[in-house]
């Protein structure tokens, strides 16, 4: 019983952290990060967001914006990372967001190339054609899209309103680096567009966690009060810090045991537990053993 239990903890754990982004910009009148540990550098222009409110937006018009983000996923490690853009223009390229080195397989980046005869390409940008994810999608111009993009360390997917609108694996994604750009290809500047949430996680979301954030974002928007009240109010609404990996692990630990996980038949994990929230999302098989048990 007890293991059925620990099992479902767990479970429930990795579910709850999912959707908790690692860093995010909201853009409510300045450029600093939620938690005020970073900031995006440059002189902004705000307008509003996409529920009307003033100020609720960043505008780039040519102009590219730079911020050291320590919580980058490095290397080939799982990443989410999701925004909503309005384009003002679209017979020009969009460079939404970069990071990493401008090498083969070392790079990561959302483009939205210039639109003809309504279509236009979305890229997911690796550096070097054979690790691009290109899709050809309808554009309009001066509509709130939000821009969805995950990689598990072999699948790249990208979304756009929670659709998933290509998947493609094989493609080694090693972007390294702090430095998150807006507006910028490398070197390049080339956006017309307003940038609103920007959010950041550290694993790969789901189908299914892509369009519950798509259907929460639009939920939560209020169009008839100020968007700082909007937030502060979804903030208040939002539960507490989980303490469920906390308690599956003192179970362990207090009573001798000792912990085993296994992804698709292979055993990833063997200790008493105490780094389960380490594991990124998932679904695992978990036996657990008296530590007098010989294995």
């Amino acid at each position: 019983m007890k293991k059925i239990v620990l099992t479902l903890i767990f479970a429930v754990f990795l579910k709850a952290n999912a959707q908790n982004p690692v860093q995010e910009f909201n853009f409510n009148g300045n450029l600093n990060s939620a938690d005020i540990s970073t900031s995006f550098l440059g002189t902004p222009v705000f307008v509003n967001d996409r529920s009307g409110t003033p100020k609720g937006a960043l505008r780039l018009i040519n102009k590219g914006f730079q911020s050291v983000v320590g919580d980058l996923p490095q290397g080939n490690k799982p990443k989410t990372i999701s925004v909503w853009v309005k384009f003002n223009a679209v017979n020009t390229a969009n460079y939404i967001f970069n990071y990493g080195t401008p090498v083969n397989g070392q790079y990561f980046a959302l483009i939205q190339q210039p639109a003809t005869s309504g279509t236009s390409d979305l890229s997911l940008v690796g550096w070097g054609d054979k690790n691009n994810v290109i899709v050809s999608v309808p554009l309009v111009k001066d509509t709130w899209y939000m821009y969805t993009v995950s990689y598990d360390g072999n699948v790249s997917k990208i979304y756009r309103n929670g659709e998933l609108l290509k998947s493609v694996d094989g493609i080694q994604r090693m972007a390294k680096g702090y430095i998150l750009s807006l507006g910028k290809l490398n070197t390049a500047t080339s956006i017309n567009a307003d940038i609103d949430d920007l959010k950041l996680y550290s694993v790969a979301m789901t189908d299914e966690q892509v369009m519950e954030a798509y259907n929460t974002s639009k939920s939560n928007t209020v169009v008839s009060q100020p968007k700082s009240v909007a937030v502060a109010t979804a903030k208040k609404e939002l539960p507490s810090t989980v303490k469920a990996p906390a308690a599956a692990t003192n179970l362990i630990a207090t009573t001798g045991k000792n912990i085993e996980v296994y992804s698709e038949g292979k055993k990833i994990m063997d200790s008493n537990g105490s780094n389960l929230g380490d594991l990124p999302e998932g679904t695992y098989l978990i036996k657990v053993m008296n530590t007098s048990v010989k294995k």
